[in-house]
């Protein structure tokens, strides 16, 4: 026993540090930006808490450190509105875009969902939190709720009406007993005692024609605002304070002032000022590199800012404002493309809409690498300039060069040096034909199994170019007459025979399959056809083409705006032998043709052959003949941001499944890597397995779908299971269903043939 002990403490001292930095199978991970802020509110100590576009973390003012949070942390939702704080329960409420409500407080969220799924006609945007002793009034277009923070419940609900519509509540604030709601018909002042506020009738009518954006109280004071003009209450009527010449966004309370924070439209500049209470005299103003939404008055020397299009910011003795750190994330949310190569993750935030019109995003794409995210935008990457935007495809060869597809703005290549390329009009790229010739839009990339790269340009005359190994770039104008956007070409992958299939993106395009017999620069030896739905012309499930991939048996996977087709014979695809199946599988009672009626956006192939499959309904993987649902996502049921899926990559090396939607990026820890062709560096996770743990045991680094056997000392079979590609995965119980007693336990690997073996251990504590 002395022995068996030493012998697994020694296994546990080498992978502990493992297993600190190893991420459990079944885990996710949120990856959102951080950089904009939208709101923010003050627990009067060190704790600022910064609501984004998406996100929401806290910055500590003694420490200078923040704690992000997302939905993997217990969040409800994606997409920030509003955020208070409640000084008496110590509660932060955080108010969604799409009217749903989280309480925040000891390090657990408690989700009020009621506003979100209240069935009403109109808006319920959340515009503005107000706390006061352990109560929040939260305005929104659906009028005041009223929520008791200690009871976590909606105690009252205040509904303002006329003529049969309902008044959007503005702001809120208070004075004594007074409850004042701005509105975008008027002001009104109602007794907060009174027991009869849910009767509209109930409210005095102090100005019922001005349109009110936002309020404050200060000192016992009450500031409104319309988009322009900053009045003060006072004996029932409203006494002018200040004109604006831009755009007022809110009102906040600072130490003996009010503070007015401005938008400028024009320029997308902001500008803050502080007015003194008694004669609303400027008492201090700055400029704002963005849009000024909210300021905090955080002591005599130092003012916060929420700044829409910047980190959060610091103003210290009246000098220029200043971005405070903010936690780690890309440059923007949406992901229309995701690749991993060599433990790098890159991802383009730009992109277009169903029509294929640009978004005219600037965000460019961000790179993941060693932990740390990096942005690559427009104004602030020194060669986009002030006109380089919405990358929407990106590739990244062995040497280490990086390529990115613009909708607008042609192709531009990051070198292993740093140096960078940028080619559009008068290139080898065509001028697309959707834009009137202004646009070079990059439609995808793949290199060939010679080590040419492929890309495809979207409604180019020449829809092909081709980047040959010496590095040498040749358009190719392939002749193949089509209904629908013409050249039209997308999406493209590379077959084990060498063809090239890319999608034709329209109502009435299908799939062309390219065979340029090895000779890239010589088109006169070329083969090619195109696929389009029905029998005897292709098979496709329908001509509107989505996406491609590849699998590990060499099937190539169509997915089309009815489903996915599958074609098993794609050596015999040009010379019209073989066509595309629509394959009928049976989920539960329900039999169909495979995802039919569902938009297939994307498809990925893991290490075990597996598919998972991105619609505008959420993630599925299925099997690898796809007769089998293993998982299925969606935002309700998972930390997905959206159902509306664009992209999924995933990398070979870690299992990990990158998922970009149009509301963020999330990784999810797989049960399946790629598999080598030897057991090399085989290792177990977690390792010891710890007293209590409940989790899924991996053991990886194996040969591919290699025999996987756990005995005891003695040689007794605790467990077998065949690897999902490169790893093997155990739930941690026997075959008779308990946990296996402590001690040291060994793991045999080996290949169907017997070639490749392998002998590891495990330990379990007690």
């Amino acid at each position: 026993m002395r022995i068996l002990f030493l012998t697994s403490l020694l296994i546990y001292t080498a992978f502990a540090g493992l297993y600190a930095q190893q991420r459990p199978i079944g885990y996710w991970r949120s990856h959102l930006p951080y950089n904009t802020t939208r709101s923010i509110a003050w627990d009067k100590g060190n704790i600022i808490h910064v609501a984004t576009d998406k996100s929401y973390y806290t910055y500590d003012k003694s420490t200078k450190q923040t704690s992000a949070y997302s939905k993997v942390d217990g969040m409800s939702d994606v997409g920030m509105a509003r955020i208070g704080y409640d000084l008496l329960t110590n509660t932060t409420i955080l108010g969604y875009e799409n009217s749903n409500i989280d309480l925040f407080q000891d390090g657990a969220f408690y989700n009020l969902p009621d506003l979100k799924l209240r069935n009403i006609t109109g808006s319920k945007t959340i515009n503005d939190i107000y706390t006061v002793d352990g109560y929040a009034y939260v305005s929104t277009d659906a009028g005041i709720l009223l929520i008791n923070l200690e009871k976590r419940e909606i105690k009252e609900n205040y509904i303002f009406s006329q003529n049969s519509e309902n008044i959007a509540i503005k702001a809120t604030a208070i004075s004594g007993n007074n409850l004042f709601a701005a509105t975008e018909k008027g002001l009104y002042v109602g007794n907060k005692n009174s027991g009869l506020l849910q009767s509209f009738a109930t409210w005095g009518k102090i100005d019922t024609k001005r349109n009110f954006v936002t309020m404050t109280a200060a000192d016992g004071k009450v500031f409104v605002a319309t988009v322009d003009t900053v009045f003060e209450y006072i004996n029932n009527s409203l006494q002018y304070v200040f004109r604006s010449d831009s755009n007022i966004l809110h009102l906040d309370a600072g130490i003996n002032s009010v503070w007015v924070s401005e938008g400028i439209r024009s320029n997308y500049k902001g500008k803050a000022y502080k007015l003194a209470l008694n004669n609303y005299a400027v008492l201090d103003s700055f400029n704002v590199n963005g849009f000024c939404r909210q300021v905090i008055h955080a002591d005599t020397n130092n003012v916060l800012v929420a700044d829409e299009f910047n980190v959060l910011t610091l103003r210290e003795f009246k000098g220029n404002p200043y971005g405070l750190l903010a936690p780690n994330g890309p440059s923007s949310f949406p992901c229309f493309d995701i690749i991993v190569r060599n433990k790098e993750l890159w991802v383009a935030h730009g992109g277009f809409d169903d029509k294929r019109k640009a978004n005219n995003s600037g965000a460019g794409f961000s790179s993941f690498i060693d932990g740390n995210w990096k942005s690559y935008k427009r104004f602030e990457y020194q060669p986009f300039g002030d006109t380089m935007q919405d990358f929407s495809k990106l590739y990244k060869t062995a040497d280490g060069t990086l390529y990115a597809g613009s909708v607008q703005h042609g192709l531009f290549i990051i070198n292993p040096d740093g140096s960078t390329q940028s080619y559009q009009k008068n290139s080898f790229i065509d001028a697309s034909s959707i834009s009137s010739g202004l646009w070079y839009f990059i439609g995808g990339f793949a290199e060939d199994n010679d080590g040419n790269l492929w890309m495809t340009v979207y409604g180019g005359k020449r829809e092909l170019v081709v980047k040959t190994k010496e590095g040498q770039w040749y358009p190719i104008e392939v002749p193949i007459g089509r209904s629908g956007i013409p050249n039209a070409a997308a999406d493209i992958i590379v077959d084990d025979n060498n063809q090239k299939w890319y999608a034709t993106t329209g109502a009435a395009s299908g799939v062309i399959v390219y065979d340029d017999n090895s000779t890239p620069t010589n088109t006169f030896d070329d083969r090619y056809r195109l696929l389009l739905s029905g029998k005897g012309v292709g098979g496709l499930a329908d001509n509107e083409v989505y996406c491609l991939a590849k699998d590990k048996k060499g099937s190539i996977w169509i997915g089309t705006k009815n489903g996915i087709s599958i074609v098993s014979c794609p050596a015999q695809v040009i010379q019209g032998t073989c066509e595309a199946e629509n394959r009928t599988v049976q989920y539960d009672k329900f039999a169909g043709y495979l995802f039919q009626e569902e938009i297939v956006r994307t498809i990925a192939v893991d290490g075990a052959n597996r598919k998972w499959i991105g619609t505008n309904n959420g993630v599925w993987l299925v099997s690898e003949e796809g007769d089998k649902i293993i998982y299925r996502f969606t935002q309700d049921n998972s930390p997905l941001p959206s159902n509306n899926i664009n992209k999924i990559t995933i990398d070979p090396e870690t299992g990990d499944v990158y998922i970009g939607t149009e509301q963020g990026l999330v990784s999810y820890r797989s049960t399946a890597t790629d598999g080598g062709k030897e057991n090399a560096n085989v290792k177990v996770f977690p390792n010891p397995v710890p007293s209590g743990y409940s989790g899924t045991i991996a053991v990886k680094g194996l040969v591919e779908n290699a025999d996987v056997r756990i005995t005891d000392i003695s040689g007794q079979l605790v467990y077998r299971t065949k690897a999902l590609g490169g790893q093997a995965v155990w739930n941690g119980y026997d075959y008779t269903g308990r946990r296996p007693q402590s001690g040291v336990y060994l793991i045999f690997i080996t290949n169907k043939d017997g070639s490749q073996t392998k002998v590891g251990k495990m330990a379990f504590m007690e």
